[in-house]
């Protein structure tokens, strides 16, 4: 990239590379031009893949199909023009081609960083915030916010390079140079680079950090979810479905308590048996009458999706006890549960259980699939960024310690990072590599 955080290299005066032989130079014109040629072809191949692949037009890839056009306005135009120039050794195209160059440079440049900040901010609020901000999170809203990163690069970039001549007066670039004006002081430079490249990357760092931390909470949390206890914890939660309440009535006896008794019931379907538990209002009833007591009742089912079973829902129910004697009448209420409908509805609360689990598996498998690719490219960005910029802090206060082949190196590197990006897409992200891979082989049907 080039950097919209310092003073585009060209600041410092330039000077034709002394000693380099015919060779070098070929040396250095073929290796640039193959990395322009890289950068380019993967930049156009991440739009071409947006295009063509369904499964890649998420909200995510909103945000990677901007930074791809930022890096191929990179390779196309910075890469080379920046190399010419410190081959030749001066400017030739004149001070308007070189104020273009340097405002589409810095603006893409800047446009980067921005970029970078938003797709930080998106995959940090997508973790923390899964209710509230993914409902707002729709390819208009990342529409805006990238139009949003691309006008604050602009208005912060474009005027001052290309007009500041005007502000002044006059323009103090010498004609053979290529720099931006305003930049020429170190203080200047440093103020620059802090606020364009230290802040941010020191934003994303702490944001990456948490996105990290919650990412890990979460799959810790779902390890536990799948767990057996999980599974008991939901199924005594989830309410039975297949629970039925019936009423009777008891001839009661002072005869030895029994908690127990055998109960039958029929409805227009189905007979059925079971063994009844009373409950602990129903445990104060003693043995229950040898002659048959029948009682009716509707038992309705526990929700509305129970329609067809409430349909089917008067029982019959007769209790029988062997003991005889002295009765007296005692109402009360059991429940009851048909051991059928009961496996049935354990099946179909697992059923139902292990569908939520495999939701949030594949959310989550997602959520990590998108900040593995924020990491590598905020590891990409800073690998490449930053030994440009430390030069930047070190000129500040030593103008002389920095050899100019250095400030060419790591000029040069922070282009590089353009290159990587599309790799990086690659690397992290399995519909991507398979897009890239069919359209390379021109297999896309």
């Amino acid at each position: 990239f080039s950097n919209s955080t310092v003073v585009n290299s060209s600041s410092i005066n330039h000077k034709q590379l002394e000693g380099h032989s015919l060779w070098e130079v070929i040396t250095i014109a073929t290796v640039t031009a193959i990395v322009s040629l890289i950068t380019i072809v993967g930049n156009i191949l991440v739009m071409i893949s947006f295009k063509v692949n369904s499964q890649l037009k998420t909200v995510n890839n909103y945000y990677l199909l901007s930074l791809a056009c930022a890096d191929l306005i990179i390779g196309i135009f910075s890469m080379n023009l920046y190399t010419s120039y410190i081959l030749i050794g001066h400017w030739s195209l004149g001070s308007l081609a070189c104020d273009l160059w340097l405002a589409l440079d810095y603006v893409a440049s800047n446009a980067s960083v921005m970029n970078l900040l938003v797709i930080s901010f998106d995959r940090y609020f997508s973790i923390t915030r899964p209710l509230t901000y993914r409902a707002k999170r729709t390819p208009r809203r990342a529409g805006i916010m990238i139009g949003l990163a691309w006008l604050i690069s602009f208005v912060l970039w474009a005027p001052v390079i290309l007009c500041w001549q005007y502000f002044v007066g006059e323009r103090t670039v010498p004609p053979e140079e290529c720099q931006i004006q305003f930049l020429y002081e170190p203080i200047i430079t440093f103020g620059t680079a802090i606020a364009a490249f230290y802040i941010p990357v020191s934003v994303m760092t702490i944001l990456y950090c948490r996105i990290y931390k919650e990412t890990e909470k979460r799959t810790k949390d779902l390890a536990e979810l799948q767990g057996s206890e999980s599974v008991a914890e939901f199924e005594m939660i989830k309410p039975q479905k297949a629970l039925l309440k019936s009423c009777f009535s008891c001839k009661q006896q002072n005869l030895v308590k029994r908690e127990r008794c055998q109960a039958s019931w029929s409805s227009s379907s189905r007979s059925t048996s079971a063994t009844v538990k009373t409950s602990q209002a129903a445990s104060t009833c003693n043995d229950w009458a040898k002659a048959d007591q029948l009682t009716t009742c509707s038992s309705y089912a526990s929700s509305e999706e129970e329609d067809k079973l409430a349909a089917d829902s008067v029982f019959q129910v007769t209790y029988r006890s062997p003991s005889k004697g002295k009765a007296e009448e005692f109402n009360e209420s059991i429940d009851i549960v048909d051991k059928d409908q009961q496996e049935e509805h354990d099946f179909e609360n697992q059923k139902y259980f292990f569908q939520i689990t495999k939701r949030k598996r594949m959310v989550l498998i997602k959520e990590r699939k998108a900040a593995q690719t924020l990491s590598a490219i905020l590891l990409a960005f800073i690998i490449t960024w930053t030994p440009y910029n430390i030069m930047v802090l070190i000129s500040t206060f030593c103008s002389d310690c920095i050899p100019l082949t250095l400030w060419h190196l790591g000029y040069w590197l922070c282009y590089v990072n353009s290159t990587v990006n599309p790799i990086c897409y690659a690397l992290c992200n399995k519909t991507f590599r398979k897009t890239f891979k069919m359209l390379l082989f021109c297999q896309w049907k």
